[in-house]
C-alpha cells in the first residue's frame, strides 16, 4: 500500500490497524519524511548587570569552646569522685596518688619525690580536694 500522491505528508495510513494517525510510531506502515521546522532564535539584548559586591565575614578555622553560647561541655573521660580522691589522699597522699588521679601530673611528681612536700602539702590538700575535683570535672 502506497500513500496517495496527493495526500498531505502529515497524514499516514497504517497497514496494521487501517486508521489514520499523525504519530511517529514505527510499525509496519508508511511514514512521510519529517518536515524540517524553521527554528526561530530570540535575541535578547545584553544589558549590563550591576551587582553589589557581597561581603562575607571571615570564618574562623577553629572554634573556641568557651565562645559557643549554650554549648554542652565535652568530657574526655569519667568524672572524678571526691570520695576516691580522699581515699587516695589518706593512704597514698605522701606519694601524690590523689594528684595523679586528678590529672595534676607535675604536682604529683613533686609530691612523689618530697613525700607530699614533707607532709605540709599532704595536710593542705585535705582542704583543697573538693575544689580540685570540681575544677577537674569542669574540664
Amino acid at each position: 500500500m502506497q500513500p496517495a500522491p496527493d495526500s498531505s505528508p502529515n497524514i499516514k495510513d497504517s497497514v496494521v490497524s487501517g486508521d489514520i494517525h499523525t504519530g511517529t510510531v514505527v510499525h509496519n506502515h508508511y511514514h512521510a519524511a519529517p518536515q524540517a521546522q524553521p527554528v526561530q532564535q530570540v535575541v535578547v539584548p545584553q544589558q549590563p548587570v550591576y551587582q553589589q559586591p557581597v561581603q562575607v565575614a571571615p570564618q574562623p578555622m577553629y572554634s573556641n569552646f568557651y565562645q559557643q553560647h549554650g554549648a554542652q561541655p565535652m568530657y574526655y573521660g569519667a568524672q572524678k569522685d571526691t570520695l576516691v580522691a580522699y581515699i587516695l589522699w589518706f593512704f597514698l597522699g605522701f606519694f601524690g596518688a590523689h594528684r595523679f588521679y586528678l590529672n595534676h601530673i607535675g604536682v604529683g611528681i613533686i609530691y612523689l619525690f618530697t613525700f607530699g612536700l614533707f607532709g605540709f602539702g599532704w595536710f593542705l590538700d585535705l582542704f583543697l580536694i573538693p575544689d580540685l575535683v570540681r575544677r577537674q570535672n569542669m574540664r
